[in-house]
């Protein structure tokens, strides 16, 4: 059984990655690679944004993107109510496509969940490097989303420390991000603060990977 990363900008090794574009690298697509593919919300502010989403409409077809994403909301860049629209935009391409969408949130999560809220979204969201608190999360489970945490887990000092810990694993993904470390050290870290047996952690989040994934499993 794979590890599964769930959201990196490397290309992998061995396991299974799911690697983010952005619409501009969709020439760079391999076969028999898995993707995720959407605008992320620093390029809304000076991107051609109807031009982006036609591409990602396009490249939502393609069988080995099997998600849509990064997208989402960040305080730290403009435009943030366009931000929300080419969000809602990318939720519907998704929704369209049946690809569940690789989310980016920053300091934006009460956003995020009145979104949630408001349009109760048909495919699995999963909120790539989660960095809110305990109480978010569990806001967040109850909408049926999944977490994902990287190389913060080896700062005891962080959110996700924390977090981790009172999540079901069920709900759970990890990822590299484009942080130059391994996902199996992750898993490591992961197993070691929710006292689980590594590999028993590598299982389960096989299992959720399937869970949200089924078309891409065609690809493996």
């Amino acid at each position: 059984m794979d590890f599964v990363d769930i959201h990196t900008h490397k290309k992998p090794d061995s396991g299974i990655s799911i690697i983010n574009i952005f619409p501009e690298d969709a020439a760079k697509i391999e076969n028999k690679k898995k993707y995720s593919a959407g605008i992320h919300p620093q390029e809304v502010s000076h991107a051609d944004i109807t031009q982006y989403l036609k591409i990602t409409e396009e490249l939502a077809l393609l069988k080995n993107v099997v998600a849509i994403g990064e997208t989402g909301l960040d305080k730290r860049y403009p435009e943030f109510e366009l931000q929300k629209e080419v969000f809602l935009s990318q939720i519907k391409i998704a929704e369209k496509h049946k690809k569940p969408v690789i989310v980016h949130c920053v300091r934006a999560y009460s956003d995020l969940s009145e979104i949630l809220k408001k349009h109760k979204p048909k495919v699995p969201f999963i909120i790539h490097r989660y960095s809110g608190n305990k109480t978010i999360a569990g806001e967040l489970l109850k909408f049926g989303c999944f977490l994902s945490f990287g190389h913060e887990l080896f700062n005891e000092k962080s959110k996700p420390v924390n977090v981790i810990k009172a999540i079901p694993p069920e709900k759970l993904f990890l990822e590299t991000d484009d942080y130059n470390i391994n996902i199996e050290d992750i898993y490591k870290k992961a197993a070691e603060l929710i006292k689980i047996n590594k590999n028993d952690l590598k299982n389960i989040l096989y299992n959720n990977y399937v869970a949200v994934f089924r078309n891409a499993q065609k690809l493996s």
